[in-house]
């Protein structure tokens, strides 16, 4: 049984009989290369160039053909992918596969190495991920190398890091993370003491400043980096060369600049930088471009084109197809151009929006142009203009300004024009870039062209016009680089100038010499190598499609032999589906699991694994040896060894497969049986991590296609039917405590009702209580000046007679108000001792609805609505009458807060009356506001309240639809319009016990 390392404390051990790594000696006749793997004390993997020169590789694959031990292959294995990640990509994933295979037979080394060796693996697949366009696996794999070379503190494998994550930011746009990336493998560099990593980080720094202020970039650079061949390493000399090229194209200078591309080409090629190959040989070839030199612009853009091909990458594919899409344009092959620049748009999709993808709009803009879709034009140059400020690159900005100047002309609009062309030539002029400005002088003379009523140009000669005046200095410009050659175009539009000033002459003289220029661009050399390279476009297609064919075919021909069998067993998986989804309980999931994968394939152990809810473990929920259950285990998830951590950290099936010759592996279980095929499988749903499920079996070879595809679907199935017994019992919690929650708030609402029926009446027994206690004051006055008048023998008849009135009057208001309040007391005892219990009792319905609006009489009075009950005197009803008391009050409260506000008389009319031979009606009428559809609609629910802000709860109508509807046995239904009141009719059984 197969899981993880075996623990003793915090540190690995090697397990049956391995050697550690500290112990290993190579075979004696194997010599050691300084740059190939070693074995330095308990070191895994000795000091790694950035790059990774030819003799380097070959000493490395010369190696692991003669390498045996398991460790010594490992090591191997991780120097060589290190060193292919971009010479051979796809074999370097390869490699990486392998070696995590390998990795528990290291587990003799400390865990440091361990977690050293495990996050070079995760970047060199980060890397291969970026360069073929699957951007978040590898910013993922990305951030788990880095972290592990922060924990360890490998201060160089975290500049590694950063150069990869500056390669991952330029193909996604991120101008500022790239430079910023750039600047901290520097600075790691120079905390790992490595010059030439140093030197190489600085190179890119320069580049990245080259893209911003041009001038800034080459003042501060320049001098920090040399400008001659053969440096230390070619690697640093390729990222120089493309540095200094950058500095001659701005300036114009693409002789000297195609030189710089050249040399950086070829030494990138050495160093294994491919990717900066293919971008350099492009440049090369857009340098000769720009000196109109089409047959050695041809020849480079093969090359690109050949690189680029070799290596599959999207990016670089784009990139390549771009390029030669424009050529095309400038020989005006406008269908083939444009069928080109829109197929690299779609190799370059997965990028967004990044200097790659604005240079594509571009050429499409130019395109728009070339056929006088001026509107198409200003979108991709607009277009491009976003982009260009997002990445902060002020040479985009410049050629969006400048194209949408030309098409804002085109389209009549003569301000936004000229705007634009001024912010162009800002632009260039602050990169010291000559050549972008000869295009804008022509933009600008072309407004001038055809807008003539605009101010002259300060410095213009006389005799001449405006657009003779830039189209002379575009000119001179042109003139004034090394090895440029003024294009046809520039030519002839100033002979238009000239014609168009009626100097008919000069503008013969200059169409002639644009009629030599156009005689280079369309030579036979040029033609046949653009027929060449169409050729081999063509035949590339037709091959690829060939080998589709072929392919398809056989793959055709072994599906119909096997479509039987694969119904087959996708009807039973599906049948079993329907099985292990249809239960919610997590233990009836897992023993289906286990039954279903022991009936469909080979099983002698199996386990499922379930994260925890950190994300940080993992345990052994569930686990199964022939029929004997296994104990539980805990294994960390970021666990460098384990075969189980491994799959989940990178999520992605595995299938272990062990020879005859192996006894042990450090992932065995002690105590169990020696498995020698594991297939370990992810339980995802969506982007959540369940666990791991794993299936094994003693033979070797058990697993195939098909019982890979039998566990994947199984998997898949579990996966699911966890999430959902994970979310039922989620549910399951939540619903009981919200349950307990409503009741609790009810009762609430019932302690609040009846604290507002004791204040209510309260306040109401405290006036005939105030009346009495000042009528007997004052009678006990009176009586004190009749007794004094007698015992003085001063008491006349009429006095006396006098007394005898105010006594019989001020008697009869005592016992009028003290008769009041023990008919309020005596309604207050009824209700409330209704309220606090729920004991049936046969109630007077229209008298015990009087008892209970008495509670609200302070409300009522204080709102001044009128309230009228309407119905027949002793019709009774045996029910719950505190509850019947509770939704009577609530329902007038309701309306007295929420129904009134702005209606000048306010009336509720409680209408009473039987509705059929056993059962009554009561209908709540209010005149107030009404409530609109959408209120009434939710009126009923729990916790719906309009009156948030105010205080209200929204239990008030929920618990009397709830009242209603449960222990009074009866309906409610609400009418309402807005603007003309309310009405809930509630009909109750006339006997509660008998219903």
């Amino acid at each position: 049984m197969a899981d993880s390392v075996v623990e003793t404390g915090d540190d690995l051990v090697a397990v049956g009989g391995l050697p550690a790594l500290t112990d290993f000696d190579p075979p004696p006749d194997t010599p050691i290369q300084p740059d190939c793997p070693t074995l330095p004390g308990s070191s895994l993997v000795g000091p790694l160039d950035l790059y990774g020169l030819a003799e380097q590789v070959l000493s490395a694959e010369h190696h692991l053909v003669n390498a045996q031990d398991p460790v010594q292959r490992l090591l191997l294995l991780t120097t060589l992918a290190w060193y292919n990640r971009q010479r051979d990509t796809r074999a370097a994933l390869d490699m990486v596969t392998d070696a995590m295979g390998l990795l528990p037979y290291a587990t003799g080394a400390n865990e440091r190495e361990l977690r050293r060796l495990t996050a070079r693996l995760l970047l060199i697949k980060a890397e291969a991920k970026a360069l073929f366009a699957e951007l978040d696996q590898a910013e993922a794999l990305l951030e788990g190398a880095r972290a592990t070379f922060r924990q360890i503190g490998d201060v160089l494998g975290e500049g590694d890091t950063s150069m990869t994550e500056a390669l991952l930011a330029l193909d996604r746009g991120q101008t500022r993370r790239r430079i910023q990336a750039h600047r901290n493998a520097h600075s790691l560099y120079l905390r790992a003491g490595d010059t030439i990593r140093q030197q190489i980080a600085q190179a890119w720094m320069a580049r990245d400043a080259l893209f911003g202020d041009a001038a800034a970039a080459e003042a501060e650079w320049v001098r920090v980096l040399p400008e001659g061949p053969l440096l230390e390493h070619p690697g640093l000399d390729a990222v120089a060369a493309y540095f200094h090229g950058g500095v001659c194209f701005a300036h114009g200078d693409f002789m000297k600049a195609l030189r710089h591309y050249q040399r950086g080409c070829d030494q990138a090629v050495l160093a294994g930088q491919m990717r900066l190959a293919v971008l350099l040989a492009g440049n090369v070839g857009a340098a000769h471009a720009n000196v109109n030199d089409y047959v050695s612009e041809f020849l480079w853009r093969e090359r690109a084109h050949g690189l680029a091909r070799a290596t599959g990458w999207p990016a670089a594919v784009g990139q390549c197809l771009r390029g030669m899409g424009d050529t095309l344009r400038r020989l005006q092959q406008t269908g083939r151009a444009r069928h080109l620049l829109l197929e690299s748009l779609e190799w370059l999709a997965p990028f967004g929006r990044s200097r790659n993808h604005a240079i594509a709009c571009q050429y499409l803009g130019d395109l728009e142009l070339d056929v006088g879709d001026a509107a198409a034009a200003l979108r991709w140059f607009d277009d491009l203009l976003d982009v260009g400020t997002d990445l902060e690159q002020s040479d985009l900005q410049a050629e969006a300004q400048c194209g949408r100047a030309r098409a804002l002309t085109l389209l009549d609009r003569c301000a936004d024009a000229v705007t634009a062309a001024d912010a162009a030539l800002d632009l260039v002029r602050a990169r010291s870039d000559r050549w972008r400005e000869i295009d804008v002088l022509r933009a600008k003379a072309a407004i001038h062209q055809r807008f003539t009523d605009l101010p002259l140009p300060p410095d213009m000669e006389p005799g001449d016009t405006a657009a003779i005046h830039y189209l002379r200095r575009a000119l001179d410009l042109a003139e004034s680089i090394q090895g440029y050659t003024a294009s046809a175009d520039l030519l002839s539009a100033l002979a238009s100038a000239y014609e168009a000033a009626g100097d008919m002459g000069a503008a013969l003289r200059w169409e002639r010499r644009a009629g030599q220029a156009r005689g280079i661009i369309h030579s036979r050399e040029v033609s046949d190598r653009l027929l060449a390279m169409q050729a081999g476009f063509e035949t590339e297609r037709l091959k690829a499609e060939g080998e589709y064919h072929r392919q398809l075919a056989a793959a055709e021909a072994s599906r119909a032999a096997a479509l039987h069998e694969a119904t087959q067993t996708l009807e039973m998986l599906g049948r079993i589906g329907q099985q292990i989804t249809a239960t919610l309980d997590a233990e009836a999931i897992f023993h289906a699991l286990h039954r279903h994968v022991g009936t469909m394939m080979e099983l002698d152990a199996f386990s499922v694994y379930v994260v925890d809810e950190s994300g940080e473990q993992l345990e052994l929920r569930y686990g199964l040896e022939g029929g004997r259950p296994l104990p539980t285990i805990w294994r960390r998830v970021a666990d460098p060894v384990s075969l189980v951590a491994r799959c989940a950290r990178e999520r992605q099936e595995m299938l272990i497969l062990r020879g005859q010759h192996e006894q042990s592996s450090p992932s065995h279980i002690p105590g169990t049986r020696f498995m020698r095929t594991l297939l370990l499988s992810p339980l995802i749903v969506g982007t959540r991590l369940w666990g791991v499920m794993t299936a094994q079996a003693a033979a070797e070879n058990a697993y195939g296609e098909r019982e890979k595809l039998v566990f994947r679907t199984l998997c898949a199935y579990g996966a699911i039917a966890l999430s959902n017994a994970a979310a039922y019992a989620k549910v399951d919690s939540t619903l009981s405590e919200l349950r307990a929650t409503q009741g609790r708030l009810v009762q609430q609402e019932k302690h609040a009702s009846l604290g507002q029926l004791v204040a209510g009446v309260a306040h109401e027994i405290n006036t005939p209580l105030g009346v009495a206690f000042t009528m007997a004051t004052h009678l006990q006055v009176e009586r004190d000046e009749i007794a004094q008048a007698f015992n003085a023998n001063q008491l006349k008849r009429l006095a006396m007679e006098q007394f005898l009135d105010k006594l019989n009057e001020g008697l009869r208001i005592l016992t009028g108000n003290l008769e009041r309040a023990a008919d309020l007391i005596r309604s207050f005892k009824q209700v409330s001792a209704d309220r606090s219990s729920e004991a049936l009792r046969t109630v007077d319905l229209g008298a015990y609805a009087g008892d209970v609006l008495k509670s609200l009489d302070p409300m009522i009075r204080q709102r001044r609505v009128a309230v009228t009950i309407d119905g027949p005197p002793g019709l009774a009803i045996t029910t719950l009458p505190g509850l019947l008391a509770q939704v009577v009050s609530n329902l007038v409260q309701n309306a007295i807060v929420h129904g009134f506000a702005g209606v000048e008389r306010p009336e509720i009319l409680i209408a009473i009356g039987r509705a059929g031979s056993d059962r009554v009606a009561i209908a709540i009428t209010d005149n107030g506001n009404g409530m609109p559809p959408e209120v009434q609609a939710k009126a009923f629910d729990p916790f719906f309240t309009t009156k948030r802000d105010s205080g209200g709860t929204g239990l008030g109508l929920h618990i009397v639809h709830n009242l209603v509807t449960g222990p009074l046995q009866g309906t409610i239904d609400l009418a309402s319009v807005p603007g003309h009141g309310t009405r809930f009719l509630i009909t109750l059984p006339v006997d509660v016990a008998g219903g």
